[in-house]
């Protein structure tokens, strides 16, 4: 790949970043003026969003000049990408089985009276709470996320790693 190709994926990585962005701000603004309650996979889920466009970003400002430096941002992005479509795809299981979870606290309930090892147990498990999943615009939440973590990790790996 000559490096003139290998320049033209950092204006869709800085897409990537942006829709990111965009999606986190909508979530947060949903809770805010929507009066949505995010459960503590809904947490996870907007942690790994947000590190997913800081990755972006840090791709866009550090393009790679060279082979292994796009292998790694790529595994970067992948690594991001997949732990969100984890997280969402456990939430979507947690839903359809709500037997499958224990009753939880809030997670600002749980940073205050549980120790970190348990806070990060339930942040990655679910509670019944992740149960009755948030509708936004008429769609569950965790499947726009589901949704959104396979378009933003595609589109970013397409902008890093593609051949000529």
């Amino acid at each position: 790949m000559n490096e003139t190709s290998a320049w033209r994926g950092r204006p869709l990585l800085g897409v990537v970043a942006i829709l990111a962005a965009a999606a986190g701000a909508v979530v947060a603004g949903a809770e805010h003026w929507g009066g949505l309650e995010p459960c503590s996979l809904c947490w996870t889920q907007r942690g790994i969003l947000a590190l997913l466009m800081g990755v972006a970003v840090l791709g866009v400002l550090l393009w790679p000049r060279w082979g292994w430096g796009r292998w790694v941002l790529g595994g970067a992005l992948a690594a991001v990408s997949g732990a969100g479509l984890a997280a969402a795809g456990r939430h979507l299981y947690v839903m359809w089985n709500p037997d499958v979870v224990d009753c939880g606290m809030r997670p600002e309930v749980m940073l205050q009276v549980l120790p970190w090892q348990e806070v990060l147990i339930e942040l990655v498990t679910g509670n019944t709470d992740c149960a009755e999943a948030a509708v936004l615009f008429g769609i569950p939440l965790p499947v726009a996320s589901f949704f959104g973590f396979t378009v933003l990790g595609a589109a970013s790996l397409y902008a890093v790693l593609r051949l000529r």
